[in-house]
C-alpha cells in the first residue's frame, strides 16, 4: 500500500514539471520563432496559427490537476497566442463604397468549365488566375470570354478586366521564366496598376527560390510609382511568413478587412494562406476566401475603393 501511495505522489510530481516544460516550450515558439533561421524559421513561422491548439489542449488537460501554479503555467501560452492572433479572428470588414472587386485563384488541376462559374457568379471586375496552360487555356478563355472583353497573360499569369488594360509589362521575378505581369486598369475612379504573379514554390528543407522571386517581385511593386497598385497572386508565402514583410507598406486585404485567417490551401481543409491580394493606395472594403470545384487552392477575393484614401493615409484629425 506504501508502494502504491509512492507511485501516485511521483505521477502527481511529474505533472507540473511536464505542463511547465511544455507551456515554457509553446510560450518559446510563439515569441521566440524569429531566432530559428532559414527555411525552418519560415514555416514555423507560417505554423503558428496552428500553436493555439496544442496550447489549448495543455490547458484542458492540466484542469483536473487543480492546481493553481499548474494552471497558471499551461494558460500562459494560450494568452500569448490570443494577444498575437485573436484580433486577427474578429471582422474587419468596412463600411462605404466600392468600386472594384479583385479575385484571384491558382487553377491547378482543375477543369475552367467547373471552377470558374462560381467564381465569377461573385462578379469580379478583375481576375487574376495562375496556372493557365497549354491543356485549359482555350477553356478558360471559352468560359470568361463572355463576361472579361479585357485580357492579358503571359507564362502561366493572366489578368482579365471588364475595363480597358494599358502599359502591360511582364515582371521578372527571376524565375527562369516569366510568371508574373503588370498592367494598368482603366477603372470608373481611375487608372490601378494590376500586378498578377506567381512565386516559386517552398520546400520543407528549401524556401530559397520563393524568397528570391518574394524579393524581386516586392521591388518591382515599390519601384513602381503608380499611387493606386493592386498586386494579386499566388505568393507561396503565409500571411506569417518573415518574408511577407518584404512586401510593406503594401497591406493585405485580409488583415486589412477579412474574418479570421482566410486560409486557402489546401482547399479541402486549408491550413495556411498563399494565395494574396495586396493593395497600396487603396481602401480595402472586405476580404473573403471562396472554394471552387477541383482547384487545391480556394479563391481569394477583395472588394476595394478606387476613390477613398486608405485609413493609414487618410490625415489625422483626431490628435491620437
Amino acid at each position: 500500500m506504501g508502494e502504491f501511495d509512492d507511485s501516485r505522489r511521483g505521477s502527481r510530481a511529474v505533472v507540473p514539471i511536464l505542463a511547465g516544460v511544455l507551456a515554457a516550450a509553446l510560450s518559446l515558439l510563439l515569441l521566440g520563432h524569429r531566432a530559428l533561421p532559414g527555411s525552418a524559421g519560415s514555416l514555423l513561422d507560417s505554423a503558428l496559427p496552428w500553436l493555439a491548439a496544442p496550447s489549448v489542449f495543455l490547458l484542458l488537460v492540466t484542469i483536473p490537476a487543480r492546481r493553481a501554479g499548474v494552471l497558471a503555467a499551461s494558460l500562459v501560452p494560450t494568452v500569448i497566442w490570443a494577444v498575437l492572433f485573436a484580433p486577427t479572428l474578429t471582422d474587419h470588414a468596412q463600411s462605404g463604397e466600392r468600386d472594384l472587386r479583385v479575385a484571384s485563384l491558382n487553377l491547378g488541376k482543375a477543369t475552367p468549365g467547373e471552377a470558374l462559374p462560381p467564381l465569377l457568379a461573385a462578379q469580379p471586375d478583375v481576375l487574376v488566375l495562375q496556372e493557365i496552360t497549354l491543356d485549359n487555356r482555350d477553356a478558360v478563355t471559352a468560359t470568361v470570354a463572355a463576361v472579361f472583353p479585357y485580357r492579358t497573360e503571359t507564362g502561366t499569369v493572366a489578368i482579365l478586366s471588364r475595363f480597358p488594360l494599358s502599359a502591360t509589362e511582364p515582371v521578372d521575378i527571376r524565375i527562369g521564366w516569366t510568371r508574373a505581369i503588370a498592367t494598368t486598369v482603366a477603372t470608373a475612379g481611375g487608372p490601378v496598376r494590376v500586378y498578377a504573379a506567381h512565386l516559386a514554390s517552398i520546400r520543407a528543407d528549401m524556401t530559397a527560390d520563393r524568397d528570391r522571386t518574394l524579393a524581386a517581385l516586392a521591388a518591382a511593386a515599390h519601384a513602381d510609382p503608380s499611387p493606386r497598385l493592386v498586386l494579386a497572386g499566388d505568393l507561396n508565402t503565409a500571411t506569417t511568413d518573415r518574408q511577407f514583410a518584404a512586401f510593406t507598406p503594401l497591406r493585405d486585404s485580409q488583415q486589412e478587412a477579412g474574418a479570421g485567417f482566410g486560409f486557402t490551401w489546401p482547399a479541402v481543409l486549408p491550413v495556411v494562406r498563399p494565395d494574396h491580394i495586396l493593395v497600396r493606395g487603396l481602401a480595402t472594403r472586405r476580404s473573403w476566401v471562396l472554394r471552387v470545384p477541383g482547384s487545391d487552392h480556394r479563391a481569394v477575393l477583395a472588394d476595394v475603393d478606387t476613390t477613398a484614401l486608405p485609413a493609414a493615409a487618410e490625415p489625422s484629425g483626431t490628435g491620437q
